[in-house]
């Protein structure tokens, strides 16, 4: 195995080496020098991203990502990251597990909202994740390993997936890349701990919050299992609890720190959807304990409303959902509460009025967006569901469930070209590109008369064929 990895690290050289023209291929950098470009960080990110989801559950839920993308900017404006082109992805997974990706690749596992308590702790993590990225941990040259033996690695994974139909091929890069840098994994965990640290104090999150969260993973070390599993890439030796408690006696105490109602209603949509036992929940959510605060009455509150919603017993859902209003008219997520329990209990008409309200006031918000647009299919009206989702491709064009559910509302509306179009750009962004081809020539079939759309899809098909002939070259 470590002979035939060798052979293709071998091969790679070679072919980059010969392929400095070719557009579809990520510019990396000089071999010889074994320096890797942003832009190079970049378009090796996308590519490894569109084939990991090939393979991975992603976690859907529309206010969880909007939340994921507004903390994760927020965070970078106090970051030493330079380049925010980020992506995000969010698996649904209950692990507590968080990574970051060359070219500001995010991800985050449901588990993550799960097992934290504060905001701050889920902080902690997500800061030190982006003090990898600005330090380019993956790109610096270690020992007898450079940055671009880790992009070459990573690389031929992909190829490798891509032409032998197997998405697991992908997971073999991370996984060398892992074992060449034993060496220096602990310097650079160090450094990320500092780096985020300091992010995480300037941003405004309690200091204490690094240490408790290391705290909260070293209970499970001693017997590390699946549910903790950031612990096999990140471990926490004692030190690293030493100097986190260090780093935060060394900061003034404040009044008061960021902890947002926010992330308690996205932790709670999280438990909610992991739940094998809604009873069990439900009993959580109705206990009250003696260091409730206000925010954790509001949190449980929602969490109440939401297992009632699952159970079906919409009246008590309701009234739930509008207590919460009560308390706080102007909560965005509160607001859309209202709107998914009349989605789920079919009422079509409710829906789209209060949809209809909320996205006027809140133009182009993501998770009214979708709502209403899945308001929209339920009162077997796809054109304006697709007019909705249309918009949504443009304002996020990297998001696959934004095109996968525009070709749905498009199927239904009667727009096959459409739904080819569509259908393809999920594909693409999954990393199944033979059935992103298939659909563009059933679409090519029908556009003999749109010339522009005709002239769009040929286009996007040489992109793909590139692309296909490229990643096939690196094996």
């Amino acid at each position: 195995m470590k002979k035939y990895l060798f052979l293709i690290l071998f091969s790679l050289f070679g072919v980059l080496a010969n392929s400095q023209n070719n557009d579809s291929l990520p510019s990396l950098g000089d071999a010889s020098s074994g320096s890797i470009s942003l832009a190079g960080e970049y378009d090796l990110g996308r590519l490894w991203l569109s084939l990991f989801r090939s393979s991975a559950r992603e976690y859907d839920d529309p206010i969880a990502k909007s939340y994921v993308k507004d903390f994760m900017y927020r965070i970078s404006e106090t970051s030493e990251v330079r380049d925010r082109r980020y992506e995000f992805i969010i698996l649904d997974d209950a692990s507590i597990n968080a990574f970051a990706a060359p070219g500001g690749i995010i991800g985050i596992n449901t588990g993550m909202f799960i097992k934290t308590e504060t905001e701050g702790q889920f902080a902690s993590v997500m800061c030190h994740e982006l003090a990898h990225l600005s330090q380019r941990h993956y790109a610096r040259s270690q020992q007898n390993y450079n940055p671009l033996t880790n992009a070459l690695i990573l690389l031929g994974s992909v190829a490798t997936a891509v032409v032998t139909a197997n998405p697991q091929a992908i997971l073999i890069a991370p996984a060398l890349i892992q074992q060449l840098a034993t060496n220096y994994t602990r310097e650079n965990e160090r450094e990320a701990d500092r780096i985020g640290f300091r992010n995480l104090v300037n941003a405004g999150f309690d200091p204490r919050s690094q240490s408790q969260m290391f705290q909260i993973l070293q209970k499970s070390q001693s017997g590390i299992n699946e549910e903790y599993s950031y612990l096999f890439t990140h471990p926490i030796p004692k030190e690293r609890i030493t100097d986190a408690r260090i780093r935060e006696e060394n900061v003034d105490n404040q009044a008061n720190y960021r902890n947002s109602l926010e992330f308690y209603l996205v932790k709670a949509r999280a438990e909610v959807a992991n739940s094998k036992n809604f009873n069990s929940l439900k009993d959580f959510y109705l206990s009250k304990q003696k260091n409730d605060d206000y925010k954790t009455e509001l949190y449980k509150k929602y969490g109440l409303s939401l297992v009632f919603k699952e159970q079906k017993k919409y009246e008590e859902s309701f009234k739930a959902a509008r207590e919460l209003l009560k308390e706080i008219p102007s909560n965005l997520i509160f607001q859309t509460n209202i709107l998914e329990i009349h989605l789920a209990e079919g009422n079509s008409l409710e829906a789209i009025s209060i949809g209809e309200k909320l996205l006027s006031v809140n133009l182009n918000n993501f998770s009214i967006s979708y709502y209403l647009a899945k308001a929209y299919i339920l009162d077997n009206n796809p054109e304006k569901a697709e007019e909705i989702l249309i918009n949504l491709s443009k304002e996020y064009p990297k998001d696959p469930t934004v095109w996968y559910e525009l070709a749905e509302a498009q199927g239904l509306a009667g727009n096959i070209i459409g739904l080819h179009r569509s259908r393809a750009e999920y594909f693409i962004l999954t990393g199944r590109y033979d059935s992103a081809i298939f659909q563009l020539r059933e679409g090519l079939k029908l556009s003999k008369n749109f010339f522009e759309i005709r002239e769009s899809i040929i286009n996007k098909l040489e992109q793909i064929y590139k692309t296909k002939r490229a990643l096939k070259d690196l094996t």
